[in-house]
């Protein structure tokens, strides 16, 4: 008898057929001979890069994947290819279900949304295919305000609610079922189960957003999988600087803005401080720099704008060397870990591990890019190398390491070149050549990378012909050098 599969994990159907692909022991190529589809449809189905056919599944696939004894199994196939079909239907319609206004605890943003249009569809496209989405995303690019201009645009598609659930304030992990409670217009209460939740959310069709997950990231994914097992029309937006790491959840990475709409955003802030402020030929080209330098993050070009009140814009661009003592001053009423870009980088840095910390402030020593080999070179050595350095590294430790800064949205990853390579934003490398600097590491790290000169291509080495000598005292006295 053929085992029974476990049908709560499964909450997009391309996740579903596969399993139950693999479970009748098919490849791709022969269950799309069995329904009529190419090997490469079959793919996109399973990635949920196509839309099912909900006639198809039920006249082709069932039997294909031999279901018909499985009545449960082939219903739930057949749910999901409905109810993806459906919220494709309905996103691509945007028009509402019900005549009034769902219950929802969205409130009118008091500044302009700008630009992201492409970013919005995208995420528009993939709530019609999966009902557990986690945007990420470095600190600072805009994940939560990205997540509520898009639940402001499919509210009338959750007629029967749409709330947003902040959990930067709550520390935690414990209080997040009571933060849902809470959004959701639950009477307080010492204890909130996940079945008192589920009661509320089981009827008709809502979405939540649970904003900012990283810092309770075992919590959100456990509760968020869990509603979406028990809720068949929930879904579940998420931000995060790190994925929730769940069965059938998906993720976005949210990217920096484009520099014309850096710009626009620079300039629309920048009126709210003074009104009067334009821009001639000259400022354009230098708030293209500003804009570079900030690496398009909506955080640091609000901040930047704000300076408008005592700087120019020259003065501002001159002072990007120093940008977390410039970046100051931020919204009083925003998350305090907003408020400033020394504090939205302290609240990444914190959450870090003591061996992710260290990896990422030697990562600084790079100017440019890197491969994993040269970090493992120059970051990691044994105890009897370096016996005063606090936190030791051995080679086989970076590539878990180097691959948690990258699920944590500080290492980005460049594959275009067929070899990886890893970079750090001007932001983030930066702060963590301060970190290396604090730490005591300047010397140990500069004095490995410098006997790896040889042996690195152009990219890799500085951008000058100083003297190495004179190449470390300027960094010494300048963290925000790329002259490593």
């Amino acid at each position: 008898m053929t085992e029974a599969p476990s049908l709560a994990p499964f909450t997009t159907f391309g996740e579903y057929l596969r399993h139950l692909r693999r479970r009748a022991r098919l490849t791709q190529r022969e269950l799309g001979a069995a329904v009529g589809y190419s090997e490469a449809h079959i793919a996109r189905l399973e990635g949920n890069q196509r839309m099912p056919d909900p006639a198809v599944v039920s006249a082709q696939f069932i039997e294909a994947l031999g279901l018909k004894d499985d009545p449960e199994a082939a219903q739930q196939l057949i749910r999901l290819a409905e109810s993806a079909r459906e919220m494709r239907n309905a996103l691509k319609a945007g028009a509402p279900r019900a005549g009034q206004t769902p219950p929802t605890n969205l409130r009118t943003q008091l500044t302009s949304f700008v630009g992201r249009a492409e970013e919005i569809a995208e995420v528009k496209r993939l709530l019609g295919e999966t009902r557990l989405l986690t945007l990420t995303g470095p600190g600072g690019v805009g994940k939560t305000r990205l997540a509520v201009q898009v639940a402001s645009e499919v509210l009338p598609l959750y007629p029967d609610g749409l709330w947003v659930v902040p959990l930067a304030s709550v520390q935690d992990g414990a209080r997040v079922p009571h933060a849902v409670a809470a959004a959701i217009g639950l009477p307080a209460q010492d204890v909130v189960t996940v079945e008192s939740l589920r009661d509320r959310l089981l009827d008709g069709r809502v979405m939540i957003v649970l904003d900012t997950c990283e810092h309770l990231i075992g919590a959100c994914a456990t509760l968020a999988v869990r509603l979406v097992q028990m809720c068949p029309n929930l879904t579940v937006l998420a931000t995060s600087r790190e994925p929730l790491n769940v069965p059938g959840e998906v993720t976005w990475q949210v990217p920096p803005m484009r520099c014309d709409e850096a710009m626009q955003l620079f300039v629309e802030r920048a009126r709210a401080v003074r009104p009067e402020f334009t821009l001639d030929a000259n400022d354009e080209a230098l708030l293209v720099q500003v804009c570079q330098q900030l690496d398009g993050l909506p955080l640091a070009i609000e901040l930047a704008a704000a300076r408008l009140r005592v700087l120019s814009l020259e003065q501002i661009a001159a002072r990007l060397d120093d940008r977390f003592g410039l970046l100051t001053g931020g919204n009083r009423l925003a998350p305090p870990k907003q408020q400033t870009l020394r504090t939205m980088m302290d609240w990444s840095y914190d959450l870090l591990s003591e061996a992710e910390r260290a990896l990422l402030r030697r990562l600084a020593i790079f100017p440019a890019d890197w491969t994993l080999e040269l970090a493992e070179a120059v970051c990691a050595w044994e105890p009897e190398g370096e016996p005063t350095t606090p936190i030791i590294l051995r080679r086989e430790d970076v590539l878990d390491l180097l691959t948690q800064l990258v699920n944590k949205s500080l290492v980005t990853v460049d594959e275009g070149s067929g070899q990886p390579r890893y970079n750090l934003s001007n932001t983030i490398r930066q702060y963590a050549h301060e970190k290396l600097v604090e730490a005591g590491e300047f010397d140990a790290v500069y004095r490995r990378y410098l006997a790896y000169l040889p042996f690195v291509t152009p990219r890799e080495a500085p951008a000058d012909a100083a003297p190495r000598s004179a190449r470390k005292k300027r960094l010494s006295r300048s963290p925000a050098s790329r002259d490593v």
